[in-house]
């Protein structure tokens, strides 16, 4: 991450788009800030050193999981989720 980007993750001053089985609600932004984060720990596995990799690849599978395991009325499951993203993204953040 470089110095001019922002702090805090994009999706959180997005709202999404209207439409879908979820759309225009707090599931649809949780599974995005999930995927968001994958992604962004695949790439920190590319530069990581090596105390780095395990906890990123544990991270990784953890976010899968979360992904599987969200649920639309689950409003405690998208709190933990957008909080594991952040999490994520800090130790992710640390790797580059």
């Amino acid at each position: 991450m470089t110095d001019d980007c922002a702090k805090d993750p994009i999706l959180a001053h997005v709202e999404p788009v209207p439409g879908g089985l979820y759309g225009n609600q707090a599931y649809e932004v949780a599974l995005c800030d999930l995927r968001s984060a994958v992604a962004e720990v695949s790439a920190a596995l590319r530069d990581a050193g090596n105390p780095l990799i395990e906890q990123l690849t544990r991270y990784q599978r953890d976010l899968g999981r979360a992904q599987t395991q969200l649920r639309p009325d689950d409003t405690a499951a998208l709190e933990r989720a957008h909080a594991l993203s952040g999490t994520v993204r800090y130790i992710a953040g640390r790797a580059t």
